[in-house]
């Protein structure tokens, strides 16, 4: 990604990335989310001129040039404790997305102790959680999503516009 970017510039980008500059969660989360959907502002030397540009860090308009994996039991080390969340998928390196799966022979392991375990994420593993863009929580028979801000009541199902109500312009299969 990023060619016409030369590497001081994409090193630039990267620390910056890596240095959200804020000790509040949520916060340094937004910061990311506007990297993430903005670009990143450098600036670089050539031809004797300063120019600025952005670093991209997902190709938005060619999904297929950008690197998606996804890992099973990822431990992720925080100041006290290290943890082991279910999934993360990593787009271009970056921990986007996490899946808390319960399972559903387990009655006591329901969708909402899935949301419980994320909340216990938050707190001992915190750094994990600046570069989310998407929490899934799951039973095996129900699937619920939601964002970094989002409390039980805004954890929706998915391809609804309400949580209930499917939504007409969904082009998933069922």
């Amino acid at each position: 990604m990023n060619p016409f970017i030369p590497p001081v510039a994409r090193i630039d980008a990267l620390q910056q990335v890596l240095n959200l500059d804020t000790p509040v969660l949520l916060a340094a989360n937004r910061t990311f989310h506007q990297l993430l959907v903005n670009g990143i502002s450098v600036e670089y030397q050539k031809d004797g001129e300063t120019r600025g540009d952005f670093v991209r860090l997902i190709d938005f308009t060619d999904v297929a040039a950008n690197e998606l994996l996804a890992v099973n039991q990822f431990s992720v080390k925080g100041a006290k404790y290290t943890r082991r969340p279910d999934i993360i998928l990593f787009f271009n390196g970056l921990p986007l997305v996490l899946l808390e799966l319960k399972n559903p022979a387990d009655e006591k392991a329901d969708i909402w102790k899935a949301y419980d375990q994320i909340q216990t994420y938050k707190e001992q593993i915190p750094d994990l959680f600046q570069y989310n863009e998407l929490l899934v929580i799951s039973d095996g028979t129900e699937a619920r999503l939601g964002s970094l801000s989002a409390n039980v009541e805004r954890f929706m199902a998915w391809r609804t516009i309400d949580g209930q109500t499917l939504d007409p312009h969904c082009v998933c299969q069922t």
